[in-house]
């Protein structure tokens, strides 16, 4: 019997540790069909639970070998505690740990789609300024962290196509095989290097400095 998306995802998060903190999912509520599930991850620590969550999403379990597991979520690195302390996981470089973990989720031909465009946190609105300056997708914060999490193909949504798509979003998919993922990364180096070329010799704006070093870190990987 194949484990409902509540008992996976359960298991995927539950027990992830992010230097000190855990994640406790909550507030299951059925999608669509039995196969999805509304969650909210919360951050604990100390018997606390943050008072709003770092994860809102939606995530499907997939069905068979045929439709593959996807997530979409919306993440909010900051968070606020009950004694009144606070912290940013995109600060205190966790967000890559809190990806990998929602990653472990989603098995190749899978995607995670990474919600923006309303959020305030400069992660969700400097990967927007960034998609629609025609940076590539690996180059903004969003993008940076999914491709970390094994993902390489991207879809930017700025322009949701029908009602049942949502809001914008910044899909990445985990490549079906090896041959695929060579391809993936063949391509984007291409773009990266064109992007980084682009930039030599000119005075760059903050939001450009940041792209730029994010761009150099993803070649040096390929």
């Amino acid at each position: 019997m194949i484990d409902g998306p509540q008992e996976v995802l359960r298991q995927a998060v539950e027990g992830g540790e992010l230097n000190g903190y855990s994640l406790e999912p909550r507030d299951f509520k059925q999608g669509r069909t039995g196969r999805e599930t509304y969650f909210n991850l919360f951050l604990a620590r100390g018997g606390q639970r943050s008072l709003s969550p770092v994860v809102q999403g939606l995530f499907f379990v997939g069905r068979g070998d045929y439709i593959k597991a996807w997530i979409e979520f919306r993440y909010e690195p900051g968070a606020t505690f009950p004694d009144g302390s606070t912290v940013d996981l995109e600060e205190m470089g966790l967000t890559a740990k809190l990806f990998s973990l929602l990653g472990g989720l989603i098995p190749p031909g899978g995607s995670m789609m990474a919600i923006y465009g309303a959020e305030h946190h400069p992660i969700s609105a400097d990967t927007e300024k960034g998609l629609k300056r025609s940076f590539p997708p690996a180059a903004t914060p969003l993008g940076y962290h999914l491709w970390e999490a094994g993902m390489r193909w991207f879809k930017d949504w700025y322009f949701p196509e029908g009602w049942m798509e949502g809001g914008m979003k910044l899909q990445a998919t985990r490549p079906l095989s090896e041959e695929i993922r060579a391809q993936r990364e063949a391509k984007a180096r291409r773009e990266l290097e064109a992007f980084v070329s682009g930039l030599n010799g000119r005075d760059l704006d903050p939001l450009e400095l940041e792209a730029l070093s994010r761009a150099e870190d993803v070649l040096s990987s390929l």
